[in-house]
């Protein structure tokens, strides 16, 4: 059914727990898997202190690099056999993560439902949201279980 999957993580545990689901998903559907994570520069850059502004950046791309491997990670521990890449871009999330789908003609986009940003925990994350949203094709959005509730 599904021949090519975008996975977008930011190394939070819902996107841990959408990356369980999306290898899950490539390897029943024999699809490739394309690993996502966007580097959210653009408010940074701003800061007036060029210096400060480079070393945050600096600490965002570790950090979305960091994001990718475990998911490298996670395949390669579940000695998982189906195709997979890695892609760090730059950018709003959502905007990203559905430009890449388009690009990339995906046929489902796997996200977490709230990211490492605190606000987002309040809601239905913004940026998945967003996709859920504007996407054009079918979007899986992965929660963790709440304490004594099986989610679903």
């Amino acid at each position: 059914m599904y021949k090519k999957i975008l996975l977008a993580t930011d190394g939070s545990k819902c996107s841990r727990i959408a990356a369980e689901h999306a290898i899950k998903i490539a390897e029943q559907n024999n699809a490739e898997l394309i690993v996502l994570t966007v580097t959210e520069t653009y408010p940074i850059e701003r800061l007036p202190v060029e210096d400060l502004a480079r070393k945050v950046i600096q600490l965002f791309k570790k950090e979305s690099e960091k994001a990718l491997q475990d998911v490298k990670n996670i395949i390669e521990e579940k000695g998982s056999p189906i195709k997979f890449t890695l892609k760090n871009v730059e950018g709003k999330a959502a905007d990203s993560i559905l430009k890449v789908a388009e690009d990339e003609d995906v046929d489902l986009i796997v996200v977490g439902v709230s990211g490492k940003h605190a606000l987002e925990k309040f809601v239905l994350g913004s940026v998945s949201e967003k996709i859920v949203k504007s996407a054009r094709v079918p979007v899986l959005v992965a929660r963790s279980k709440r304490k004594g509730k099986e989610v679903s």
